[in-house]
């Protein structure tokens, strides 16, 4: 959000489950009729989650997705962040309490053993997360490739099948940015439906119009 990397909500520059109350103040208002779902940092060690996930509710959000995670991070570093109790299995309980309070629940999941956990715990949608959107003025220069990517979607979308026959997958971000990544996933992959946006959605189209008017 502010035209920051989403790395930015898994530093300390804020309180991103408050933050996610201001924005939905801003928000709420104007949606009519469209579901509004909020990203929840589960592993937030100053929250009681039931009576946040209560919060989110009695304004209006209808879904939750577990953002920041700890999904995105890997090495050393996330393996002391599960070792001292900042663990993704408490995004998973978190899904799973979501899902018990009747929330739509679409979670990130970043490998099959992450994605067969939120479908256990009753996830509808579940979103397999390919890394930082790589295009754009900011976007990551590190990420998977697309031939990659049709392996690793697949294999989470296998994984999540097992557990739940009839859970929606959907592919997200890393190379697939645009329209065409996309078709190219969803092509040569099997049973995944579709794609869930992002940067691709709220801050490419707003870049490349604001730039093409510009120069116009």
């Amino acid at each position: 959000m502010a035209g920051r990397g989403s790395l930015a909500g898994l530093l300390p520059f804020g309180d991103a489950n408050d933050i996610v109350l201001q924005m939905a103040n801003e928000v709420l208002p104007v949606v009519k009729g469209v579901p509004v779902l909020a990203g929840v940092c589960a592993t937030d060690p100053f929250r009681r989650m039931e009576y946040f996930l209560r919060q989110l509710e009695t304004i209006g959000i209808c879904g939750v997705q577990n953002f920041p995670t700890v999904g995105l991070f890997d090495g050393n570093f996330r393996q002391n962040l599960e070792e001292t109790g900042m663990r993704y299995i408490m995004e998973v309980e978190m899904i799973s309490m979501a899902h018990r309070m009747g929330f739509l629940t679409t979670p990130y999941a970043f490998n099959p053993d992450e994605v067969a956990a939120m479908a256990k715990a009753g996830s509808h949608i579940v979103v397999a997360h390919m890394g930082l959107t790589t295009a754009g003025s900011f976007g990551a220069m590190t990420a998977t490739t697309l031939d990659d990517s049709v392996l690793r979607v697949q294999a989470i979308a296998d994984a999540a099948f097992g557990v739940n026959p009839d859970i929606i997958v959907l592919c997200h971000e890393g190379p697939i940015s645009r329209p065409l990544e996309a078709e190219f996933i969803l092509k040569n992959t099997e049973r995944v439906h579709g794609f869930y946006g992002a940067s691709s959605m709220e801050r490419l189209p707003v870049e490349q119009t604001i730039t093409n008017t510009v120069r116009e």
